[in-house]
């Protein structure tokens, strides 16, 4: 299966979750770190959801899922423990044109999350879309081991040059902004990583 890698906006749009475990807890917890606004639909919550609830981040419908729970929402994710209620959710909610992602694997729904690693404005995502999740997980370590020698101020300044070249056509903020495009790769090159310590 190939699939079409996108970064999507999903400030204040509606995502439905639902599963309440640790799964769930990690869905939810990037999509409120994205500005979404979440749904869980689970008899059972995490610790942490609960409290995300209590303190008014997300909605909690206190109970399984029924039919036709994803009509409205921007995303869904069928995140349960039990295979056949989450292949009901994703064939509900394609039914309905929602994008939808299951935990049972990549062939199950629309779309997948790549593991990411992200310092400032700088995402990078990976995936092996689905073939070894396992890969994925430890590229992500091994890049966000690289990826601590340099600063989000770094990345910050980089898009200042940008913002500068492009209002001004200014040919030195465009030098400007190369050399520090140099210097960032430079210091993530001579981050020197012991894989060991990436297991």
């Amino acid at each position: 299966m190939q699939f079409y890698p996108i970064h999507i906006q999903i400030k204040n749009k509606a995502c439905l979750v639902v599963g309440g475990g640790k799964v769930a807890q990690r869905k939810v917890n990037k999509l409120l770190a994205a500005g979404a606004a979440v749904t869980v639909i689970s008899k059972e919550l995490t610790p942490v959801l609960q409290k995300l609830v209590n303190n008014n981040r997300m909605k909690h419908r206190s109970r399984c899922y029924q039919n036709d729970d994803v009509v409205g929402f921007f995303l869904v994710f069928a995140a349960t423990n039990n295979q056949t209620v989450n292949q009901q959710i994703i064939s509900e909610a394609q039914s309905h044109n929602v994008l939808a992602n299951s935990v049972d694997g990549a062939d199950k729904g629309d779309f997948i999350i790549p593991a990411s690693c992200q310092v400032g404005h700088l995402n990078v995502g990976i995936t092996t879309e689905g073939i070894s999740p396992a890969l994925s997980a430890r590229l992500r370590r091994y890049f966000m081991s690289k990826l601590s020698s340099i600063t989000p101020e770094q990345v910050a300044l980089i898009g200042e040059k940008r913002k500068l070249m492009l209002e001004t056509g200014n040919q030195e903020y465009q030098d400007e902004m190369n050399s520090l495009i140099d210097e960032l790769i430079h210091q993530i090159e001579n981050n020197k990583i012991n894989l060991n310590s990436i297991e």
